[in-house]
């Protein structure tokens, strides 16, 4: 038998295993006030508590714990989740939001050894032309409302949209809750955008990022060794050794530097070998896990057991709507698929949901206030309906669409079944989830409703996505 389309057979039954045909959550209590108590069971890097409680107050979490102390609560709604998990919202550490109205590559069979050869044509390679599918503010809104929808509050993702989930790479997109200073995000550390690889030197453009820089920064998140081979292992020569080349430039660049420290995240590292990757661990620095992409476009990704076994923080990412995932819950399952099927190792569904959360928040460097429901922490909580008693953790992270119960921002109702539409307030609608309604409370964050802005931008790839997404890219290895 095929062992790459079983094993995809058994990350679809794993998908579908967890859906549910009506709403776990029920506001037992309607309180006065905004305050909100969940009784369930609460998703921790400790394991499931169950029951678990957690009282939200004023956009945060207030009282966390698994007694029935919590209840003591004054004025507070209460809402009780019989069979649904109560985990924090994902947050997607690789996002180019502005292209999510780019229907997905065709698949063509064309494999390529490194970003420029699809990017420029390097190589004599095709391109893949990316332009963005009507107004670029329009994408990014939608490519916001898609992740929203599906469980993920916050996104580096180079460009945002005010309101709708928090950008961690903008002061103005943090929201409620969050203070600067955030993270800088590069999509070319090395300044070479017009398609320059090097091999044995470091002659790329005039304006490469330099150590003195990122020391000065909160997070540097950058995209390094996008590709296979020595063009793209090259990169990260030049970020991690100031001595591997000397020689400048005269227009400028030219010298390698050393950027590797607890405050960077390489995005991709695809080109990286075992002992650099032990270089990144010495250094404490971070990796965000952008596997689909990596399949589809250079048809492998990375080993990410030596990565958690050698002690890196790794978190994951959908890197864009063209190549990546539509959501952090297929990424996931494309991690899943890709590691078991190049590597024949099975990672745990608390790793992958640890990837989407705490490792998220620690790569971006919100942990202290994202990542995880503790007390003090902001009020970015996802439900998700299902059955799947025995790992709370899968039904997170495979939940069908249509069985997320609530998505909440800081306090705030963005997403609500139809049993918990009590606990919005603002201007709200329903909307269509599949096969079930949901009330939906974005429009003061879009100036419009959603009906109204779906309408206008004429039937761009959706942002609602129940099921399998449509043209999804290809997550099977094939080197």
């Amino acid at each position: 038998m095929n062992m790459p389309r079983l094993w995809r057979a058994v990350a679809l039954f794993l998908a579908l295993c967890v859906r549910a045909t009506a709403a776990d959550c029920t506001v037992v209590h309607q309180g006065s006030s905004q305050d909100v108590l969940f009784v369930g069971t609460v998703l921790t890097s400790e394991g499931p508590l169950t029951p678990g409680h957690i009282l939200v107050q004023s956009g945060k979490i207030a009282r966390m714990g698994n007694d029935a102390a919590c209840q003591a609560i004054g004025e507070a709604s209460v809402v009780e989740c019989k069979r649904s998990v109560i985990s924090p919202g994902f947050i997607n550490t690789h996002e180019h939001i502005d292209c999510s109205t780019i229907n997905p590559f065709p698949t063509t069979g064309t494999l390529y050894d490194h970003r420029h050869e699809w990017r420029v044509g390097l190589n004599d390679r095709p391109m893949l032309p990316a332009p963005v599918n009507g107004s670029e503010t329009d994408a990014i809104k939608w490519g916001e409302l898609r992740h929203i929808f599906s469980g993920t509050t916050s996104i580096v993702g180079n460009h945002m949209a005010p309101g709708l989930a928090r950008n961690l790479d903008f002061v103005s997109g943090l929201e409620d809750g969050l203070e600067s200073p955030v993270d800088t995000y590069a999509v070319f550390p090395l300044d070479d955008a017009p398609g320059i690889v090097r091999k044995g030197d470091c002659d790329y453009g005039p304006n490469p990022i330099d150590q003195k820089t990122v020391k000065g920064l909160h997070r540097y998140i950058g995209h390094v060794a996008e590709g296979i081979g020595a063009e793209a292992q090259n990169e990260f020569r030049c970020l991690s050794d100031i001595n591997y080349d000397t020689r400048p430039l005269s227009s400028g660049g030219g010298r390698s530097t050393d950027i590797i420290a607890p405050n960077v995240g390489l995005v991709h590292a695809l080109g990286l070998s075992e002992a650099d990757f032990d270089l990144v661990a010495e250094r404490n620095a971070t990796v965000v896990w952008s596997p689909r992409s990596n399949v589809a476009l250079y048809g492998k990704t990375l080993n990410v057991t030596y990565l958690l076994e050698a002690g890196i923080t790794v978190a994951l990412g959908t890197d864009w709507l063209p190549s990546g995932s539509a959501t952090m819950g297929r990424e996931a399952l494309c991690g899943l698929s890709a590691t078991h099927n190049s590597y024949g190792r099975t990672l745990e569904s608390k790793t992958l949901w640890e990837m989407m959360t705490i490792n998220g928040a620690k790569v971006a460097g919100f942990d202290a206030m994202l990542g995880s429901i503790e007390v003090g922490k902001l009020a970015d909580i996802v439900i998700f309906g299902g059955d799947n008693i025995k790992d709370p953790f899968s039904q997170a992270i495979y939940a069908a669409e249509e069985d997320i119960e609530l998505v909440m921002r800081g306090g705030k109702v963005l997403v609500a079944s139809h049993s918990l539409k009590h606990l919005t307030a603002g201007a709200c609608e329903s909307a269509a989830f599949g096969h079930v309604s949901k009330t939906i409370c974005v429009e003061d964050e879009l100036g419009n409703t959603y009906k109204d802005f779906e309408a206008s931008l004429d039937g761009v790839y959706p942002a609602i996505l129940p099921g399998v997404p449509p043209n999804e890219p290809s997550c099977d290895p094939i080197r």
